[in-house]
């Protein structure tokens, strides 16, 4: 067995392009990515409201432009379910290239001053002698892009959009999941795989967070040299966990386990993320008008 792995090591590091993601990665879907949307629809709802907020500006005299919006794949599923991909591991170690801080809902960051703040918000009622909508602009824009979602009552449709509820759920699946015995067991059968290659870990975020790669809060601190990445030590661990991680099945258990989490999650909350469900396929169908110039805001 030794061998065999020794052997596909030194092909995925000879020949990146043969030991491609696509070809070894398995199942990352969960039951909860159904209430959410995918990246491309989340970027089409996401210009929209950062159209219609910027109209909404305009309109009490404010000329603010939100940043520019593209696609951003979540990949959260891949640090709930473990999986590591082994030409990756190759290229650069644990350095996960395209991992972005606004993965987990699709909206990029920005600032804004003070009175940008009160109007977007509501914290003011008038500005320069223009009233500002109840809630303030984003609740404007966001009840407009609610307009006409089935089964929601008339106080959900004006709320709001919460970015974090959907994620939220998954965190109280997760929650559950890591609590399940059969994931202590995987990461005991990982941990003996390395140990075999001649690596000491107990456990896959252990290699992760060694500390001869892993950034720390002090990294970021004044007068602190960031560690170096993609080190022959960070590639060799990285190649042996991806391997470690296939052998034992290691993502295939962790799915299994976070699938039940996840479903008996929804079977709790079926009638609010339906609620969810039916607010993501309003907005989807009327961001397609607010881009095309159909549906605008009224005064």
């Amino acid at each position: 067995m030794s061998v065999v792995r020794m052997t596909m090591a030194a092909v995925c590091v000879a020949m990146v392009t043969g030991c491609s993601a696509s070809a070894a990665a398995p199942d990352l879907t969960l039951p909860l990515d159904a209430y959410s949307l995918g990246a491309k629809d989340r970027a089409q709802v996401t210009r929209a409201r950062f159209m219609l907020m910027e109209e909404c500006l305009r309109h009490v005299g404010i000329d603010f432009r939100f940043p520019a919006v593209q696609p951003v794949t979540d990949l959260r599923n891949l640090d709930l379910l473990g999986w590591l991909d082994p030409q990756q591991a190759a290229e650069s170690g644990y350095l996960q290239a395209g991992r972005s801080s606004v993965e987990m809902t699709g909206v990029p960051s920005y600032s804004v001053g003070d009175e940008e703040f009160g109007v977007l918000e509501g914290k003011v009622r008038r500005y320069h002698g223009k009233t500002v909508p109840p809630g303030g602009c984003r609740a404007k824009a966001d009840a407009l892009l609610n307009r006409g979602a089935q089964g929601v009552s008339p106080a959900d449709a004006g709320k709001r959009f919460d970015d974090d509820e959907v994620p939220r759920f998954v965190e109280a699946a997760a929650d559950i999941a890591v609590k399940d015995p059969r994931i202590a067991a995987a990461e005991r059968e990982w941990s003996d795989c390395m140990r075999s290659e001649g690596f000491a870990y107990q456990s896959t975020v252990e290699a992760g967070g060694d500390r001869r790669w892993a950034a720390t809060v002090n990294d970021d601190s004044p007068g602190h040299t960031p560690k170096p990445r993609g080190t022959k030590a960070e590639i060799d661990t990285a190649v042996a966990d991806a391997r470690c991680r296939a052998e034992t099945g290691y993502t295939d258990v962790r799915r299994d386990v976070f699938v039940e989490a996840e479903n008996r999650v929804i079977g709790q909350n079926r009638a609010r993320l339906d609620v969810i469900r039916s607010l993501n396929r309003a907005r989807l169908a009327n961001s397609a008008k607010v881009l095309d110039g159909t549906l605008t805001l009224s005064w």
